[in-house]
């Protein structure tokens, strides 16, 4: 008997199409299965290309069988949920955010029209720095005509140790001279960071000026800019020029606290001092422009681009040129001046030319392996989200000597400096709970991303580099010392950041920021060369016999093994009288034990107590650290301290 079709059971031929459908799936999957795919990579070359749709269109690549399989079952959960799930941000009111960019395809809807606006905007940006640069850094001359010199915040007329050699010969003349100079602005809060000897105390973290109370003189080791804005000659928030005067030897420097800088004492004679006063004749062109003019403009036109631009990398690296250009001209250039130089601006468009390059490079590199991730599918309706979550960091990070530093009391993080820096301990344990927190939260993105292992694995290879660093002998790193700076922790931490989250946006600009805070300084490589911190005679190596009118230093033979100190070659000795280098001895001439050095009291000086420090010479006459100071007191007795020679 026929059977019509119109009377079969609905239900059971639905049951018959699934089970269809359902074996053609286990075909598909079992293909799948075979190729062995897998996604240990930090790039996202399988991501399809952006569309209006780009959440969507951001699926992971499948998670290859082969590596589950082969992983233990106590570290399966590394790979994080199947399938992954990719972070893609959903922006607040999209309309809203794209207006500036329909705004621009509308007004200029070819793109040789953009391509011709985006070039003369960058000119435009270009002389909004240039102008300013030119005033502030360029040469200016007094009222005689002579030159006005730029002077840094750290620039003395005295060097440190033994640099200005045997009684100062290199940093003549001491006396009958006088100079105009110009500072830039916030001077005031400089600090020097490696302790300085300032008769019987090693001053370190605070700025270094001594005396100057009620207008008397300063020593000549003080920093003429911290000196200057201590007499209230010129303003710590604008910079501005004043006139250094040199007055030769002076006795018994006061100190007091004076526009926020409070000086140091010195109880003795130094060779050369210094007043600072303000000549109405010397007018500086126009104040320090960084804060007032070139931040404000380098700020804006990095928003207009965030705001207007839809291409990831033409937004990351136009933006990463600009404060990093804006960083070693502008904000914190090197120190490249002298008290002798009158025209800076060269010297910084040099050292930035040859700064710039290295600095690409390292960019390009984050870029694939951090950036792109976060940036490139990001639509224009996401454009003010970027603006203040990626460039807004990325400032704060670029102006830390602005922002962070003075709010981290941590200059250096051996342990030495952070037991003498106030608050320096709690703010670290303060900031490592936060890192900790950060990293907990970027791993918890790449788990579910199904990214954790290769990250991972990448951590752990730095890891073991930078522990293989630190562990190797003097021989093997050719006497260098391993020294993380800020941005190369920032560069460790960049690819941490992967991923297209609030979060991840907010540190990854941070971070490229305190990377782009190095502009002036950027290229140096991992290990840096480090004196030994402190290299004491050690106990019955030196002694001293003192008298009314001299003293007399002899020393015994050097100890076995002494002849090398943390890899450099002990070559001679140095002494040190009030900061100022009195003799130096080579053993190439005399060994150690026959040297013999004398110090007698000048009659017609000012008697006052004197301090003696003595340190081994290295190759080219360079001093390593010296000791504490023995003092030879005015009644001829003499004191040694705590058994250090």
């Amino acid at each position: 008997m026929a059977v019509d079709k119109t009377d079969q059971d609905p239900h059971r031929e639905n049951d018959e199409v699934e089970g269809r459908l359902a074996e053609v799936a286990d075909e598909e999957a079992q293909l799948l299965d075979g190729e062995d795919f897998e996604q240990f990579e930090l790039d996202d070359t399988s991501r399809p290309a952006p569309s209006q749709e780009h959440a969507a269109s951001r699926q992971p690549r499948l998670r290859g069988s082969w590596v589950r399989r082969r992983t233990p079952r106590w570290l399966a959960f590394l790979h994080g949920p199947d399938p992954p799930k990719v972070h893609s941000i959903k922006p607040l009111f999209p309309s809203l955010q794209e207006l500036p960019a329909r705004w621009l395809e509308k007004a200029f809807p070819r793109r040789w029209q953009r391509g011709v606006l985006l070039v003369l905007f960058l000119a435009a940006w270009a002389a909004s720095l240039a102008v300013p640069l030119i005033l502030g850094k360029g040469t200016a001359t007094d009222a005689s005509g002579a030159a006005i010199r730029h002077v840094d915040c750290v620039d003395t007329l005295w060097r440190r140790n033994n640099e200005c050699g045997l009684d100062g010969v290199d940093c003549r003349p001491f006396s009958n001279t006088s100079f105009a100079f110009r500072c830039p602005a916030d001077c005031a809060s400089v600090r020097v960071l490696n302790p300085h000897h300032v008769g019987r105390e090693d001053v370190n973290f605070r700025p270094l000026v001594i005396g100057g109370a009620d207008g008397s003189p300063y020593r000549g080791d003080s920093f003429l800019c911290g000196a200057a804005i201590h007499a209230g000659v010129i303003d710590d928030a604008t910079g501005g020029c004043a006139v250094a005067t040199l007055i030769g030897e002076y006795y018994q420097y006061f100190a007091s606290p004076s526009h926020g800088i409070d000086s140091i004492p010195f109880d003795s004679y130094f060779p050369l001092s210094f007043t600072v006063t303000a000549d109405p004749t010397v007018h500086c062109t126009a104040p320090d422009p960084r804060w007032t003019v070139s931040l404000p403009l380098s700020l804006l036109f990095t928003t207009l681009l965030s705001l207007t631009t839809t291409s990831a990398p033409l937004f990351f690296f136009t933006t990463f040129t600009a404060v990093f250009t804006h960083v070693a001209l502008i904000s914190d250039p090197p120190n490249l001046s002298t008290p002798t130089t009158t025209a800076l601006l060269p010297a910084l468009i040099s050292r930035l030319t040859a700064r710039l390059l290295p600095a690409l490079a390292c960019a390009t590199l984050i870029y694939l392996t951090a950036a792109r991730r976060t940036l490139h599918p990001l639509p224009a309706t996401a454009a003010l989200t970027r603006t203040l979550l990626w460039l807004l960091p990325f400032w704060l990070g670029a102006l830390s000597n602005r922002t962070l530093e003075p709010l981290i009391p941590i200059a250096r993080l051996n342990p030495p400096d952070l037991a003498a820096q106030p608050g320096a301990i709690p703010a670290l344990a303060l900031l490592a709970a936060l890192v900790a927190a950060l990293a907990a939260c970027q791993a918890r993105t790449l788990h579910r991303e199904g990214r954790l292992p290769a990250y991972l694995a990448l951590y752990a290879a730095l890891a073991a580099a930078l522990a293989l660093l630190a562990a190797a002998p003097p021989v093997l790193r050719l006497n260098l010392h391993l020294r993380l700076h800020h941005y190369l922790l920032a560069l460790l931490l960049l690819p941490g950041t992967a991923a297209q989250t609030r979060v991840s946006m907010v540190c990854q600009g941070l971070l490229l920021g305190l990377f782009g805070a190095d502009g002036g300084f950027g290229g140096r490589v991992l290990p840096e060369v480090v004196a030994p911190l402190v290299r004491r005679l050690g106990e019955g190596e030196g002694e001293g016999e003192g008298g009314g009118l001299g003293i007399w230093f002899k020393w015994r033979p050097l100890r076995e093994g002494a002849e090398m100190v943390e890899g450099w070659p002990v070559e001679g000795i140095s002494v040190l009288v009030n900061d100022v280098e009195r003799f130096r001895g080579w053993f190439a001439e005399r060994p150690l034990e026959e040297q013999v050095f004398g110090w007698v009291r000048r009659a017609g000086r000012v008697v006052a107590d004197e301090y003696f420090r003595f340190g081994f010479l290295t190759e080219g006459g360079r001093a390593l650290d010296y000791t504490e100071a023995g003092t030879w007191f005015v009644n001829g007795s003499w004191s040694q301290g705590a058994g250090y020679w």
